[in-house]
């Protein structure tokens, strides 16, 4: 996914990095009610009861991780990758003179 365009790229993209950005909140409030004497982790506080999905969350939250270090590889993140992008772009209509 283009960084600094988070419109542009794939869907799984642009999943992956609002997962990865989810996770990384999440893992920053488990530390920040570790100093302060809570449990603020919002993932257990969500599916607590249901304990294999918040196991299966915490895996998908892990690969799109990954997937943002190492980038997606599809033909559109590619093209995008490469300054080619042109999902979302809209083209100015032509004034004919």
């Amino acid at each position: 996914m283009c960084m600094m365009m988070k419109d542009k790229g794939c869907s799984m993209s642009t999943i992956g990095y609002y997962l990865a950005v989810a996770g990384a909140i999440n893992w920053g409030l488990v530390g920040l009610g570790s100093f302060f004497g809570g449990d603020w982790n919002i993932v257990h506080m969500l599916f607590g009861s249901f304990m294999m999905a918040e196991s299966l969350l915490y895996v998908v939250i892990g690969i799109s991780g990954v997937m943002l270090v190492l980038g997606c590889k599809c033909a559109t993140c590619t093209k995008c990758r490469a300054g080619t992008c042109s999902v979302g772009d809209k083209k100015e209509p032509e004034v004919k003179a």
